[in-house]
């Protein structure tokens, strides 16, 4: 017959090793499920970027017929709603995408379309009646957080809509592929132009070609922008960055 002293020390021992047994079975659950949770976490998609569906009105700056100035360009960008065209290679830049947009005036460009923010910016808007605007920024820090009193770089250029007979006129309706395909043939066609602004905090400026002209008005018209721009200009920057964010991730061509 067993001891009675020895079965209880048995099962008291026992008692205790099956409290043990499921201590640990808990402990190794619980790593279990934060281990899951963190894998979870770190798949989820980042909250998506909210961009104004409608976007706020702007001051409708002087249309006098001359080049496409640059506060003109960016009116016609806050005309109506952006539809993204369309994300990747744009001619002239090397490993980063660009991303387009469009609306019923003109196609706009963000040409750094990067998840993390650099410290460049740079837009070009296309009209099929006004022409083109290009217009570039750049700091020791990324520019959404800055000020123009911030930049070392800002510059813009601007060019008529060309010759059809050299060049097809621009279509709003243009696809991602047609649209990077006709920008590299205008780049080769040398087409003329009028640029100014500062770059490296030296002052530049000119006009190419036929325009040479048009240096006068075109500084009298754009040099207020470069010098102070609007709060448009800031307001742009910050929706391109936005959507950056969501639209930078990868190449995407919905507008067909």
């Amino acid at each position: 017959m067993p001891d009675p002293g020895h079965l209880a020390f048995t099962l008291t021992h026992l008692g205790y090793s099956c409290v043990i047994i499921e201590y640990m079975r808990a402990i190794v659950l619980m790593c279990v499920l934060v281990v899951g949770c963190w894998r979870n976490a770190s798949k989820r998609e980042p909250a998506p970027i909210v961009v104004e569906e409608h976007p706020p009105l702007t001051v409708e700056p002087k249309r006098d017929g001359g080049l496409y100035a640059m506060d003109e360009a960016l009116a016609d960008v806050f005309s109506g709603p952006l539809e993204h065209i369309g994300t990747g290679p744009w001619f002239g830049l090397f490993r980063i995408n660009a991303c387009a947009y469009r609306n019923k005036r003109v196609v706009v460009v963000n040409i750094y379309c990067t998840t993390k923010e650099m410290k460049a910016f740079s837009i070009v808007v296309f009209s099929p009646t006004r022409g083109r605007v290009m217009i570039y920024a750049e700091a020791d820090k990324p520019i959404s957080q800055l000020r123009r009193g911030d930049y070392f770089t800002f510059k813009g250029e601007s060019s008529p809509p060309g010759d059809p007979a050299t060049l097809p006129l621009l279509s709003l309706d243009w696809s991602y592929e047609k649209l990077t395909a006709w920008d590299k043939k205008r780049y080769y066609k040398w087409l003329p132009g009028c640029f100014g602004g500062v770059e490296i905090r030296k002052p530049q400026g000119g006009c190419l070609k036929a325009l040479e002209a048009k240096l006068d008005k075109f500084k009298t018209r754009n040099q207020p922008f470069f010098d102070e721009p609007p709060d448009d200009w800031y307001r742009v920057v910050r929706e391109m960055r936005a959507r950056a964010v969501r639209d930078g991730k990868f190449i995407a061509h919905p507008g067909g």
